[in-house]
């Protein structure tokens, strides 16, 4: 079985703190590969300063190329083709059926960790798949600890979608940065 770490996010866009993480996980030995699931929104967000989910999977492949990442990254549009609002329990599910020849598991920030009951059917993601967890300042693994794997010696970051957004482009690689600004994606790129 080839084991899958899926890393779900907006990326709203992808920035060097997100490629760090995938680096760290693909050479911890954890998992033989990452997909980056683009989700195209997310029930717990406000979609208001969402740019459509085409232009964040465009930006996604960008970094992921300029990374290169290609070799055991995909970036995946699954849940483009799935009812909305997409679940991750929904999406791994479908996911299992499509690739039985994989053992799936989460990447998420430490941050998810008080919002998890708050997911669909959390039970049944606690107790069928492993959920890694890397640390967020500001965020520590309280409820759940006994349930996830904690990526201690993960690299922390300061860096965020919102401060990318913001004008924080030291955040981004150029590939990316030029995308946005090409395309007039938030004001602050303007």
């Amino acid at each position: 079985m080839t084991r899958t770490a899926l890393f779900f996010g907006s990326f709203n866009p992808i920035h060097l703190g997100h490629i760090a993480i995938v680096r760290h996980l693909l050479e911890s030995g954890l998992c033989d590969e990452l997909w980056l699931v683009v989700s195209p929104g997310n029930p717990l967000k406000e979609p208001s300063v969402l740019v459509d989910a085409d232009r964040r999977l465009e930006m996604t492949r960008l970094a992921v190329d300029a990374a290169g990442l290609g070799g055991k990254v995909r970036v995946s549009d699954v849940e483009f083709a799935m009812p909305r609002p997409s679940y991750t329990i929904d999406t791994l599910e479908r996911l299992e059926r499509d690739h039985p020849d994989r053992e799936f598991m989460l990447l998420a920030g430490s941050d998810i960790t008080g919002q998890l009951e708050q997911w669909k059917d959390y039970r049944k993601l606690l107790d069928r798949y492993t959920i890694l967890i890397y640390p967020r300042p500001g965020y520590p693994v309280v409820k759940f600890a006994d349930r996830v794997v904690v990526l201690e010696d993960a690299p922390q970051s300061e860096c965020s979608s919102t401060r990318a957004r913001g004008g924080a482009e030291q955040m981004l690689q150029p590939e990316v940065k030029n995308y946005i600004k090409t395309h007039k994606l938030w004001t602050e790129s303007k």
